[in-house]
């Protein structure tokens, strides 16, 4: 049986339309994940000013970390976080989940050191009480959950 070459043309058509797009999701999906290992590092530090103060005071700096999410071996997360010593601030604010994981106590303790050398205030978050848990992405979308996972509590010195 012959096939026609209207048909023949339009199945090769199919098939390269098929062809550029596996092409191109797999060139976006590299790129998302060439950006992911790059952008794992590129940490921020936002300054703000904010004229609260009376004229002629001398200003006060607070620094402010949240959602550091440590986990053993960012060495370069860590020699970020120290270097924030020399900041100098006048307070230093942690509003916490600073922890991805059960081992990363004692690391993220020593990164963070240099910043118990100024006054400061803690108020730990949730991953700051217990070790994470893996979680099912997909349980989001089925809603509010009706069980609590057991978690590990973390043993702060």
């Amino acid at each position: 049986m012959a096939v026609s070459p209207a048909l023949a043309s339009r199945v090769r058509n199919i098939g390269r339309g098929f062809a550029v797009t596996a092409a191109a999701g797999t060139a976006a999906g590299l790129a998302a994940f060439g950006y992911g290992l790059w952008e794992k590092n590129q940490f921020v530090l936002r300054q703000e000013t904010l004229p609260i103060l009376p004229a002629g005071h001398a200003p006060f700096r607070v620094l402010h970390l949240s959602d550091i999410h440590f986990v053993p071996g960012q060495d370069t997360k860590a020699k970020w976080l120290e270097s924030l010593a020399s900041l100098e601030p006048d307070l230093v604010v942690n509003t916490g989940d600073n922890l991805s994981h059960v081992k990363a106590v004692e690391p993220l303790l020593k990164a963070l050191r240099p910043l118990l050398e100024f006054p400061g205030v803690f108020v730990p978050g949730s991953n700051d009480y217990f070790a994470p848990t893996f979680k099912n992405p997909a349980s989001y979308l089925r809603g509010p959950s009706k069980v609590k996972p057991k978690s590990t509590e973390l043993d702060w010195p």
